[in-house]
């Protein structure tokens, strides 16, 4: 019994010891407050005290940028929202009663805390061209409403990578990659990426990128994380970002760590 004890102290000096992670809503949230990605979502996230919050936007038919993750619109009959148009996006009707919201209606909330980071994920277009597009419209909105300072970027798509820094070299970019098989930190490095956003596989695969991503100062995104064994590994690891479903949990635990350091 002592024993066990002991390996509790330990294990939480351990965790006290190391540096503590930002919490990111990941769409908001997903499964303890409203509808992904949603405005509702967006509130939730922002009242629980998340560091930053993540969320997707599309490309639709028209032109148009919708914030949904998609591309299946669920109630449908399996429609891309790609494929859609702004005005058929809108009348949606998503679990809960929720809507998609325009980019506008995202940054007006974001606007109402204006400390919390929006990571702005750009989902995979149907080519090349549109996500171009994409990049475009998206990245002169946020110009528009002056919002730079508080939006980053985010994608899987180098593409889009690439073209994010042709907008705007001084835009912070994140890369998303998931599985065993990811860059690492030195490929981030040599791309111009400010952060490389990786899941469980990827790190655990890969010991050596958590440190060596400290080293370039490459800040390190480590998702999902919906448990707080994930998150003391996250800790331990000395990983920037931890992105959650259940910002709700994760925001109380890396509280709780840094009370307990102090």
């Amino acid at each position: 019994m002592k024993k066990t004890a002991l390996v509790a102290v330990l294990g939480l000096m351990a965790l006290a010891a190391s540096a503590q992670p930002k919490v990111v809503g990941h769409r908001g949230c997903r499964f303890e407050g409203p509808y992904e990605n949603t405005l509702a979502s967006f509130r939730f996230a922002q009242e629980v005290g998340v560091d930053a919050v993540e969320y997707d936007v599309h490309l639709t038919s028209d032109d148009k940028i919708i914030v949904f993750h998609g591309p299946t619109v669920p109630g449908t009959d399996g429609k891309d929202v790609r494929k859609m148009t702004f005005a058929e996006a809108r009348k949606v009707v998503l679990p809960g009663g929720h809507q998609m919201p325009s980019l506008e209606e995202w940054f007006a909330q974001a606007r109402k805390a204006p400390k919390i980071k929006i990571i702005m994920e750009l989902k995979a277009q149907l080519s090349q061209e549109r996500e171009t597009l994409l990049v475009e419209k998206a990245m002169a909105m946020v110009k528009s409403s002056g919002m730079e300072s508080q939006v980053e970027y985010t994608t899987f798509s180098e593409w889009m990578c690439k073209e994010i820094h042709r907008v705007d070299p001084k835009a912070k970019v994140i890369f998303i990659s998931s599985g065993v098989f990811v860059p690492d930190a030195a490929y981030a490095k040599e791309k111009g990426y400010d952060g490389i956003s990786y899941n469980l596989d990827g790190f655990l695969n890969n010991p050596h990128i958590a440190k060596q991503a400290k080293e370039l100062g490459i800040e390190t995104t480590l998702w999902l994380v919906n448990d707080y064994e994930v998150a003391d590994w996250g800790i331990l690891h000395d990983i920037d970002c931890i992105s959650t479903d259940h910002p709700e949990k994760l925001v109380p635990y890396i509280k709780a760590v840094k009370t307990y350091r102090k």
